[in-house]
């Protein structure tokens, strides 16, 4: 059964206008259920950029501190936004800002280790269509707003949504599989439009109330080490 599913690398989200990378993700699946209650929660990395400075505030490469060593580098954040319940539901990303920790040997300030992350400006929108009596599609669409601006590649990774995925949970409905849905669903689920994400049930098998949308394509009911 051909359905329709486009996907990009690692679920990354870039400003718009970047040539090289998506600017959204879609996902779409089907549920079962009379007027099913759907929680949402999208969750992606950001890159955070690491700098060290010495005892003067001065920026340098690395430091070595009580014995351990601090370098200049990256690293990256989780981030979590939650749709408490569906259907017509938006929320906003909006991240930036910094932290330090200073740096002490002997009772005395040796230096400063300070994370600084871009501002992001994204929304995840979620939505829920009846097309039938007792189904429902699902609709969730992660769009990174900046607008891209040129300059070095390595901005947009700062500036991007990475390793974007989705879970979708249903206390009371029942998610059906795209790869593998009954007989009298199958036209349904062929029509479902995925970019990016591709929905899976997790969980124990036979469990239909959670669905991962993952940049990665699984196979239904995944081990718990793949999702984790």
């Amino acid at each position: 059964m051909e359905m329709s599913r486009q996907f990009f690398a690692s679920g990354d989200v870039y400003p718009r206008g970047w040539p090289a990378g998506p600017s959204q993700l879609r996902a779409e699946c089907l549920i079962e259920g009379r007027d099913p209650e759907i929680e949402l929660t999208a969750r992606f990395a950001q890159l955070v950029e690491r700098q060290v400075l010495d005892a003067s505030g001065s920026p340098v490469a690395e430091l070595v501190v009580t014995g351990r060593r601090y370098e200049c580098g990256r690293e990256t954040a989780e981030r979590e936004v939650r749709l408490a319940a569906l259907p017509d539901r938006t929320a906003a990303i909006r991240t930036a800002g910094s932290t330090q920790a200073e740096l002490t040997e002997r009772g005395e300030r040796a230096g400063t280790v300070v994370w600084r992350w871009e501002p992001l400006h994204g929304t995840v929108e979620a939505w829920t269509e009846e097309i039938g009596p007792g189904l429902h599609r699902v609709q969730v669409d992660v769009a990174n707003r900046l607008e891209w601006q040129g300059g070095e590649p390595e901005r947009a990774l700062l500036q991007a949504l990475r390793s974007t995925h989705v879970i979708l949970h249903s206390p009371d409905g029942a998610f059906v599989s795209l790869a593998n849905p009954p007989d009298h669903l199958r036209s349904q689920a062929a029509a479902c439009r995925n970019e990016g994400l591709w929905p899976v049930p997790v969980g124990e098998a036979g469990d239909r109330r959670t669905i991962l949308a993952s940049p990665v394509v699984l196979e239904d009911y995944p081990p718990l080490s793949v999702v984790a």
